[in-house]
């Protein structure tokens, strides 16, 4: 859902310019045709989860490509020394049969950290046509979505997917709430896979999301300014797609809790009597204690046992973000079986961006 995310990342790593009319919040169901490119919103981004079927054994992948801009109050004039859109963007890759996990970070901000620099970051605005660096994300006239992701150079994804099911629109259009703020939301929910890892054909299935938004950020701010959010998809071989979320307020408590099902013939429901139960724990190198079990109950009963297939999948997004976050493959047992992906984010440190917006990037020679 990736969420809501954060203008924290926008202050950073992003840009607009004065008197840019950026796209204000309207209450409206977004289009997946009209809507699949870029938007002029203070924050916007493509995000893509896999689970790969090779010979080898399985991977499972996330992908995303933001597109942010500096919003014009944010401090030491950032919005006119920057005035065009900036991007960044995140990768990571476990192997399920062995247990590794890498990730890595991309960033178009001047001076960016040489580690995670990149020239050319771009949004088309007539389609769903996005880039950074080597990496890329499409939706073709066909309707079928393409990914080109790597590792700089290693763990390479080119992939064909094919929506199963027409894309879902999340609730009235939008995820989050007055208190949270509210970011558009749909979602390609079950995608068959096709192409290429490694050089090597591949299969398998795909979850892809499109959000965007910013303006609309609540009297929290934890959709925007410090995200605290707990998220999963899930396919099920029942045949229902699920997309489950919580947010956390500053004080620990719940501001909004939402389930989104799709179904086999493109109809999607909503729920928000739900449970979402940690019971268990993962504390990374980083010292991020992650909720990484939990327990689930739909309104109809459905119950649903979530654990990731590895502890250790933290992305490292530091030198983009500002913090690190959890984004795993995970498998789903209980009333059905499934597979899916967790994102859980509010758990480590994270830089404060007003105090010091310069602290992403590099020193001037």
């Amino acid at each position: 859902m990736k969420r809501f995310v954060v203008l924290a990342l926008a202050l950073i790593a992003c840009a607009p310019a004065t008197m840019r009319s950026l796209e204000a919040f309207v209450e409206r169901k977004p289009d997946p045709i009209l809507d699949q490119a870029a938007h002029k919103a203070p924050v916007e981004w493509w995000y893509l989860n896999a689970h790969l079927e090779i010979s080898s054994g399985t991977r499972g992948i996330a992908a995303a490509i933001f597109q942010v801009y500096i919003p014009d109050s944010a401090p030491y004039n950032l919005a006119q020394q920057f005035p065009n859109a900036l991007f960044f963007g995140h990768y990571s890759i476990v192997n399920k049969q062995i247990g590794t996990y890498q990730s890595t970070e991309y960033s178009t901000v001047p001076r960016a950290k040489p580690e995670v620099a990149v020239k050319e970051g771009f949004a088309d605005t007539t389609r769903m046509n996005v880039g950074l660096g080597d990496w890329r994300m499409t939706r073709e006239n066909s309707g079928i979505y393409t990914a080109k992701f790597s590792l700089k150079g290693r763990e390479a994804i080119d992939l064909q997917l094919r929506p199963l099911r027409k894309e879902a629109i999340h609730g009235p259009g939008w995820s989050g709430n007055l208190e949270t703020g509210r970011m558009y939301y749909y979602s390609a929910t079950r995608l068959e896979i096709s192409g290429t890892y490694n050089g090597e054909k591949v299969g398998g299935i795909a979850w892809l999301d499109h959000q965007w938004g910013g303006s609309d950020i609540g009297t929290d701010g934890s959709a925007s300014f410090a995200p605290r959010w707990d998220w999963m998809s899930m396919n099920l071989e029942d045949g229902r797609d699920i997309m489950i979320y919580r947010v956390r307020n500053a004080k620990g408590g719940i501001s909004d809790k939402f389930a989104s099902i799709s179904y086999p013939d493109g109809t999607t429901k909503e729920e928000r009597n739900i449970e979402m139960t940690p019971w268990d724990w993962w504390v990374s190198p980083s010292g991020g204690k992650y909720p990484t079990r939990w327990y689930l109950k739909l309104e109809d009963g459905t119950v649903l046992n979530v654990k990731p297939v590895v502890d250790a999948q933290e992305v490292e997004a530091r030198a983009t973000a500002g913090f690190n976050y959890y984004e795993g493959a995970i498998e789903i047992t209980g009333s059905t079986r499934g597979k899916g992906y967790m994102e859980l984010t509010g758990y480590t440190p994270m830089k404060n961006p007003f105090a010091n917006p310069f602290s992403f990037v590099e020193p001037a020679k």
